[in-house]
């Protein structure tokens, strides 16, 4: 009779001990979802590895968390000593920007300024519209180099200058205006550009009147009717200029945007990314024309 007891409490312990796995494994799962529910908030990857510090190796990390109810993004830099810096929104805007599922935050972690540090450039939205922050370290800081309601943003070198330039675009009602800066000495000051370096404004203003306002006679001035097909109709949202080759004369012969542009309606809703090329086709130091010759989705 006690072997019989003895056994008894023996299979007790074992379901206890099953219960208990069950708990814990269920436990897990359960942190577990809440960290991926927490990381799909960014759609992206919650923390980016740069060099932010300039010590030469991707040892920190640029940190990105959303706000479970107002979707709020924070964004802090953990630096390879252990040391945490949290970006400051622009004073004006008062915000990095708010997630959603069809307009997550797009960003750039380059040395923008050829300094051996990287800058960070986050492309992001509020209820009012598309906004830009850069940031740079700064032993011991953070700063914010350049701020505003931008939805366009690339660097290039033009061949007669020994420093990049930064563009900053935003969408007017009469086309696309561009803000241009030189970095020196890591900071960002005003750089008047020539005249010809427009970088295909007018062409890019018409790009985005035949997708948002289905402006077919526009669009077919700068680009082919199959090139045109390949574009949504849809809200365009921001771009990012690159690949930018210059003539022997110091004037943009072609260069690439990558657009990103809001397709579908409310809960619908979802970003699609397109790589668009445009050439020169008319020489003119005053007012270059520029013809849409390729245009990519981009699947990611």
């Amino acid at each position: 009779m006690k072997l019989k007891v003895y056994i008894l409490k023996k299979q007790q312990l074992l379901w206890a001990a099953i219960i208990l796995a069950i708990l814990i494994i269920s436990a897990i799962v359960i942190i577990s979802l809440r960290s991926k529910q927490t990381i799909s908030i960014l759609n992206s990857e919650n923390t980016i590895l740069a060099d932010i510090d300039g010590n030469g190796k991707t040892d920190d990390s640029v940190v990105f968390k959303a706000d479970e109810i107002t979707g709020e993004y924070s964004v802090e830099i953990i630096t390879s000593d252990g040391s945490g810096y949290t970006l400051e929104a622009d004073p004006v805007i008062k915000t990095l920007g708010y997630y959603t599922s069809w307009w997550p935050v797009n960003v750039f972690v380059n040395d923008i300024n050829r300094d051996g540090r990287a800058e960070i450039v986050l492309q992001s939205s509020d209820k009012s519209g598309p906004i830009l922050h850069i940031f740079r370290y700064n032993p011991e800081k953070i700063e914010r180099l350049a701020s505003g309601r931008y939805s366009f943003f690339g660097t290039l070198k033009p061949p007669t200058e020994k420093n990049d330039i930064i563009v900053l675009g935003s969408k007017k009602n009469t086309g696309v205006s561009l803000t241009y800066l030189q970095t020196k000495g890591g900071k960002l000051l005003p750089y008047v550009a020539p005249t010809s370096l427009v970088l295909g404004k007018d062409t890019f203003a018409s790009l985005l009147n035949f997708m948002e306002k289905e402006d077919v006679e526009v669009a077919n001035i700068n680009m082919e009717n199959k090139l045109a097909s390949k574009l949504p109709k849809g809200e365009f949202l921001d771009s990012s200029l690159a690949d930018v080759k210059f003539t022997k004369y110091n004037i943009p012969s072609e260069f690439t945007y990558i657009l990103r542009v809001g397709v579908g309606l409310d809960e619908n809703k979802i970003a699609e990314f397109f790589k668009v090329k445009m050439t020169l086709m008319k020489y003119d130091e005053v007012s270059p024309e520029y013809r849409i010759t390729h245009v990519d989705k981009i699947n990611n």
